[in-house]
């Protein structure tokens, strides 16, 4: 499937997350009733339901209800548009993707696809439960390569904070960006985890990535300062969230964006349908997206 049909099966999907109630009620019942149904009793029994949906391409993911990357993902088969639409423009075949902050394996799966047989997706998830449900997902996939472990700047242990099924997409070693109000009622468990930094992976395993898509919680800079000799050396294209939500302790998304731009990185976002150069903010970052493309 070549990137012109993905990105119209994307704009149809898009489409629809954007439409009136009835129009998503008429163009897709089925999905969006059973998905409220599901994450009524979800809600209502305290359980979770791990159910196979299909992306927008068409492929199958299995997602978990009522976690809400999941739900997006149900209704309307793609999830973080400025994100996808990146990675569609620029990841092509015969490369080689890093997922970093793989969660269910949305982003390796379209890597998958993308970089085809002659490419290779390597994908970083550190928490056990989350980890289980993407081997799943890429049991079928003979270009990706999965990676039970953390990515921080250096080969060490640390403790990272599971806040449980429904808010799996906010794992992080550092306190959830979740709002005060909810992060006080969940159950955390904590688990101590492998850690990684790319540079050393890059050396060990003798690959060299074309693209690095980072999404880690809050150790987006910790990440950036484990991959220094491959920025130098090979200059890949990168993806980083960013967000200034309160945590204590963490560089800004500034910080964050500075950082590559003193490396000769042009940042770029996603903007009334298009990927355009970014200005650097003044005041904080929301939650958002941005590519760095080497000049």
């Amino acid at each position: 499937m070549d990137n012109l049909t993905l990105i119209k099966l994307l704009e149809n999907s898009i489409s629809l997350s954007k439409g009136t109630k009835f129009y998503k009620i008429t163009r897709n019942p089925g999905r969006l009733f059973y998905s409220k149904i599901l994450e009524f009793f979800s809600l209502i029994l305290k359980n979770s339901f791990e159910i196979k949906v299909k992306t927008f391409w068409g492929e199958q993911i299995i997602v978990v209800i009522p976690e809400c990357v999941s739900l997006f993902i149900y209704r309307y088969g793609f999830f973080e548009e400025g994100l996808t639409r990146m990675i569609l423009e620029y990841l092509k075949q015969g490369m080689t993707f890093f997922d970093i902050g793989s969660h269910f394996g949305y982003f390796t799966l379209l890597g998958s696809v993308l970089v085809g047989n002659e490419g290779r997706v390597y994908s970083f998830e550190p928490i056990p439960s989350t980890f289980n449900i993407l081997k799943a997902n890429i049991s079928n996939k003979d270009n990706v390569f999965l990676n039970n472990c953390a990515v921080v700047s250096e080969k060490k242990k640390v403790l990272i904070n599971d806040y449980g099924i429904k808010y799996s997409a906010f794992n992080s070693i550092y306190n959830s960006r979740l709002s005060q109000n909810i992060h006080q009622k969940l159950e955390i468990k904590k688990y101590e985890v492998e850690c990684i930094s790319i540079d050393d992976y890059v050396e060990r395993n003798g690959v060299i990535p074309n693209f690095i898509k980072i999404d880690a919680e809050s150790s987006e800079y910790e990440i950036l300062l484990g991959m220094e000799k491959t920025i130098a050396k090979f200059h890949p294209m990168i993806s980083i969230e960013v967000g200034d939500m309160g945590v204590k302790g963490i560089p800004t998304s500034k910080d964050l964006i500075n950082f590559l731009v003193n490396k000769s990185y042009q940042p770029y976002e996603f903007k009334d349908g298009k990927i355009l150069k970014h200005a650097l903010k003044k005041n904080q970052y929301p939650y958002d997206n941005i590519l760095f493309l080497a000049e």
